[in-house]
């Protein structure tokens, strides 16, 4: 049962539709993937704060030799501390992105992104290299009671994103998502301009 008293009405019908039009399994493969067999894989994780996302690419993590996660929230964090500045956003993606490159490059499986990756132009950075690359794409959501409930996700995150917030990305979530909607999507004006040509942040940080 669907408590409307957090949400306005148009983001309650997009909660319903979603979920009605959501199915039961965990990833999907993309439709690329039938095209040839690799045992490398891409796996873009998607979900909002607090759905359990990250809870899920642990559990992901065992299904190949080599695997790891990347996140950009990896950038902020310093030691046990977590400092977002939005003004480094830019750099963080680009950054998260390069490791994502040398992993490739390095044959790692699965590489799993840990964002919200709540549009279809955030993934296509990761979705061209995988495909340049041979590695096989799937899309993985957490399956979890609450992944489209703000008012239990603004409790469950631990970044302090609070439920209007949340409730705003819940509108913008692209949903049907396949290799060929996010390699047609564009990204938006205002964050190709926010991209900064120093950033020099971005080499001092690696993977394990």
């Amino acid at each position: 049962t669907l408590d409307p008293s957090p949400l306005s009405t148009g983001t309650l019908v997009l909660q319903q539709t979603v979920q009605q039009r959501r199915t039961r399994h965990r990833c999907q493969p993309a439709d690329n993937n039938s095209a040839f067999h690799s045992s490398l894989v891409l796996i873009l994780m998607r979900g909002l704060p607090g759905s359990g996302k990250s809870t899920l690419a642990r559990e992901l993590l065992s299904t190949g030799p080599s695997g790891l996660i990347l996140s950009t929230d990896d950038y902020f964090a310093h030691g046990h501390a977590y400092c977002f500045d939005p003004d480094h956003l830019g750099a963080a993606h680009e950054w998260n992105q390069s490791r994502a490159k040398n992993a490739m490059h390095d044959g790692r499986s699965p590489i799993i992104i840990d964002n919200t990756n709540i549009q279809a132009w955030e993934m296509k950075p990761y979705v061209r290299m995988a495909l340049e690359r041979g590695y096989k794409v799937e899309f993985c959501e957490p399956d979890t009671l609450w992944k489209f409930d703000p008012y239990e996700l603004e409790k469950r995150n631990k970044h302090g994103v609070p439920q209007e917030k949340i409730a705003q990305m819940m509108d913008r979530f692209s949903f049907p998502i396949s290799i060929d909607i996010v390699m047609s999507s564009q990204e938006p004006l205002h964050v190709n301009q926010r991209r900064r040509p120093e950033q020099p942040e971005m080499m001092r940080k690696d993977f394990h």
